[in-house]
């Protein structure tokens, strides 16, 4: 119970890696925020949270919106009368027009560049300007980025992903050097690959393009089985063949909770020294 009398905030805390980081958190014995643009998961994971013996505040809120972010921290505020934690976990893939060969850098227009800067760099942005004050008043305070590999990786059918992604990295390394002086720590995880609805949304657009005979790079269609079209696997267990078992050193996926504990270690008192570090919780993809 390395966090009794904390209060976290988790953004994107309503399913996949922000479920397992909220529910880590709650393991140890934090009261959470659990902030997602879907207030039915919101909700689910605080009732969880509060069958832990935790108390849990649910916030429905899409954190583009620079006035949603300063009311859920507001919420915070008068339910809990302090911050100790933010974790920044919003990220995602933005809508794309639909294409049948995957895009190059010149098919991305302005609004989907837009979409992918809103969804996995400007709320981190605005929700640690808002929060910061707070940490500084109390001369106190932890903030853990989320991150990707897709961040330290070339990858041109990532491209916005990975560009926003790397913008965290730089972003917790400015923020830990500028916040040290007030005892606030900053530090970044990169998650491998974590079988989160993301990915699993990733995993099925890859079968079905397989299956429509898309012309996909090569890097993809060499680790596709040979008999691919009359195998009988379901979506997961062939990424687990495929994507996992030939590109991820250790030969497994990570869990929600791999990302979780990796949190709940930067943001305890065993982490009190460690600031504007980057950690890999990727199963050693990062140094495939």
């Amino acid at each position: 119970m390395k966090l009794i009398g904390k209060v976290a905030i988790v953004t994107g805390g309503g399913q996949g890696i922000g479920e397992g980081i909220v529910k880590c958190l709650a393991n140890e014995g934090a009261d959470v925020v659990v902030v997602d643009m879907n207030g039915a998961n919101a909700q689910k994971v605080t009732k969880e949270v509060k069958a832990l013996g935790r108390k849990a505040l649910a916030v429905e809120a899409n954190l583009s919106d620079s006035n949603l972010v300063k009311k859920t921290v507001e919420e915070t505020l008068r339910f809990y009368d302090r911050i100790d934690i933010l974790v920044n976990n919003v990220g995602g893939h933005s809508a794309a027009p639909p294409r049948s060969k995957p895009a190059s850098f010149t098919d991305r227009g302005d609004a989907e560049w837009q979409g992918y800067y809103e969804q996995n760099l400007k709320a981190t942005v605005s929700m640690t300007r808002e929060v910061i004050p707070y940490l500084k008043k109390q001369h106190s305070g932890k903030i853990v980025n989320i991150s990707s590999d897709a961040a330290r990786s070339a990858d041109s059918v990532l491209v916005p992903y990975s560009v926003f992604k790397a913008g965290i990295i730089t972003l917790t390394l400015c923020l830990a050097r500028e916040l040290a002086i007030d005892n606030i720590n900053v530090n970044c995880i990169c998650p491998g690959w974590v079988y989160s609805p993301l990915v699993e949304r990733g995993a099925i657009a890859m079968y079905n393009a397989v299956k429509s005979g898309m012309d996909l790079p090569a890097r993809y269609k060499d680790i596709l089985p040979a008999d691919f079209d009359t195998a009988k696997s379901t979506v997961h267990e062939l990424w687990q063949k495929t994507v996992i078992s030939l590109g991820v050193p250790l030969q497994r996926e990570q869990t929600p909770e791999d990302i979780g504990l990796a949190t709940v270690f930067l943001v305890s008192e065993d982490a009190k020294n460690i600031t504007g570090q980057t950690l890999a919780v990727d199963g050693g993809l990062v140094i495939r």
